[in-house]
């Protein structure tokens, strides 16, 4: 997550989406969220960062190498705050698509990076900021980051199921579109969809929304008044942290 001014950025749904996730993974914790809530307000106060990412992670503790996991109640836990520049809604990204070969648990958020990290090095080697995955013509999400299409003034996004990581700020993005009164569709979109769209809107905690400039070199139109509107309204909310 991304803070500003010492205040995290939806901090109750980054707590809410680890145990979750944790729950799922069979991993013990035995902090409440309310002392996890302490753990990382202190954390981002002794580093003094105006903007910061906060990177918090649990592990199973270190056994012997097995596939099974030990029965055990030990665990690894870490928090990491490090200085970043605040995110910008100018910035237009190049977007480039790329097959998604994951396995099915993509809902889980966890340290498997490896089909990330080998789809945002072909995204660097073809000058693009970010790797679009699609499973057949289907698209699901980015390498780091959710994407949404708007078409016709509609906002499309991938359902929330185990093909997608539900992205905190994929949340935030669906919760103004209900405040503004934007219609949302969470339902799949076709790589012909993704490039006909209107707008192309990216999000992640730390670049909170983001338009596209062009996806496999083609031109994407960053004019459409829903995208340009709900960029601003979520870098606003971010922002207003300390205005």
């Amino acid at each position: 997550l991304i803070a500003r001014g010492g205040k995290p950025h939806l901090l109750m749904k980054h707590i809410d989406r680890f145990f979750t996730n944790a729950s799922l993974l069979g991993l013990s914790f035995d902090k409440s969220r309310e002392e996890l809530i302490a753990l990382i307000n202190n954390c981002i106060l002794l580093s003094g960062e105006e903007s910061a990412f906060v990177y918090f992670q649990l592990t199973k503790h270190a056994e012997k190498r097995i596939h099974a996991c030990p029965k055990t109640d030990k665990y690894n836990f870490l928090i990491t705050v490090t200085d970043v520049p605040p995110p910008s809604p100018e910035k237009r990204l190049k977007l480039v698509t790329y097959p998604d070969l994951r396995y099915e648990y993509c809902n889980i958020k966890t340290l498997n990076l490896l089909p990330s990290v080998i789809a945002s090095e072909y995204a660097e080697k073809k000058g693009a900021d970010e790797a679009v995955f699609y499973r057949g013509s289907t698209v699901t999400e980015c390498a780091h980051s959710n994407i949404s299409a708007i078409i016709g003034g509609i906002l499309y996004t991938h359902p929330k199921d185990r093909h997608i990581l539900p992205g905190i700020t994929r949340e935030a993005l669906l919760e103004e579109c209900r405040r503004q009164g934007i219609p949302r569709r969470e339902e799949p979109f076709t790589r012909d969809m993704l490039y006909s769209a209107d707008a192309l809107l990216v999000t992640s905690s730390t670049k909170i929304c983001s338009l596209a400039d062009t996806v496999d070199g083609k031109k994407i139109s960053d004019s459409s008044p829903e995208a340009l509107f709900l960029c601003e309204n979520l870098h606003k909310n971010f922002t207003d942290l300390t205005d």
